[in-house]
């Protein structure tokens, strides 16, 4: 009988120490899930700190990412280079704005000419910029100005002589003028008589002109220089066509009286072989100027009139502007850069891109 005991004893024991053993299993199970769940947490944490950390970088490499796409580092250079031919382009263009403005306003611009006695002007444009010569009489007097029209240069060979006596009193610190337009080869000579000494001078052009009245007692602003008293004569030779100043200068405190005599010897173009004559009846005269080899137009005034206090002749000159050229020249100007200057920058940036 006591065996039986001794069996369920040691079973009983037997299955005590199973359950104990179990129960331990289990909270060793548990207590391992929940490290792991632990673990899986904190990683998990770490991961979306990572991840909320790495964010925005991301974000940023896709915005660059995508403006790349859009716009690629031969493109931008590209647009440079197309910014650069535009900026060049204006360049030019304001610069041969300001070549034909020049050209139309100021050496081709028009302006006004007093014509003195026995005028014979020559008047050759350049073909290519101008299409034409335009003469209005400001003054109208009879007989007046004729403009002639050759197609080649006439010579400058004929020769006439007049004289011309002038009794003038210049007021104190004041001076007489007498304009005429010589060529070259042409002689004045000027035969005077004067009490009180004055400034008899020549001088080229208006500019001359003005450079003595600033400084009358300077001998080098014109072409002859004198200061005159008592009788004596004065020539001067000529060996450029312009217009010519004689002048008398009074720096005295008071009046004087000047006598003199002009004789000018002067050298006129032979109008004998003009295709074009017109002496200005509409008061005004046109000449178109032929293209490419162009021809010459002659502007002549009668000889002095003797009875006529002031014989000198006014006349406005202008040109016409022969628009095509100046086309053309814009032309001309920028072809050559965009044909020569863009493909040299295109092929030199792909050179260091690719």
């Amino acid at each position: 009988m006591e065996e039986p005991s001794s069996s369920s004893s040691s079973s009983s024991s037997s299955h005590g120490a199973f359950i104990s053993r179990d129960t331990s299993g289990a909270a060793a199970t548990s207590s391992s899930s929940a490290s792991q769940v632990r673990e899986e947490e904190d990683d998990h944490n770490q991961y979306q700190q990572h991840t909320d950390f790495r964010h925005p970088e991301v974000e940023t490499h896709e915005i660059g990412t995508s403006y790349g796409a859009n716009l690629s580092p031969f493109d931008e250079v590209s647009t440079i280079i197309r910014d650069d031919t535009w900026s060049c382009i204006i360049v030019l263009l304001t610069f041969w704005f300001f070549v034909s403005m020049t050209l139309i306003l100021g050496v081709y611009g028009s302006s006004s000419l007093e014509l003195g006695p026995n005028s014979s002007i020559l008047l050759q444009p350049n073909p290519i910029f101008v299409q034409s010569v335009k003469v209005e009489e400001v003054n109208i007097s009879s007989p007046g100005p004729v403009l002639y029209g050759f197609y080649n240069t006439p010579p400058l060979d004929t020769e006439t002589t007049w004289s011309e006596t002038h009794t003038v009193s210049v007021p104190a610190d004041s001076h007489q003028e007498w304009i005429y337009f010589l060529n070259g080869g042409s002689q004045i000579s000027i035969s005077y008589s004067v009490y009180s000494s004055v400034f008899l001078i020549i001088a080229q052009g208006k500019e001359g002109l003005a450079q003595w009245l600033e400084e009358p007692t300077y001998p080098n602003t014109t072409l002859s220089w004198n200061l005159i008293q008592g009788s004596g004569m004065i020539e001067q030779d000529i060996s450029k066509s312009s217009s010519y100043y004689v002048s008398v200068g009074n720096l005295n405190t008071e009046d004087v009286e000047v006598h003199l005599n002009f004789t000018m010897n002067a050298l006129l173009y032979n109008t004998s072989a003009a295709y074009y004559k017109c002496s200005f009846k509409d008061a005004s005269c046109s000449l178109k100027i032929l293209f490419p080899n162009g021809n010459a137009a002659v502007l002549t005034s009668p000889g002095p009139e003797q009875d006529i206090p002031n014989a000198n002749q006014y006349v406005k000159l202008s040109y016409g502007p022969r628009w095509a050229s100046y086309i053309v020249g814009i032309g001309r100007l920028i072809l050559p850069f965009l044909l020569i200057m863009e493909p040299l920058c295109i092929n030199l940036v792909q050179y260091l891109i690719f």
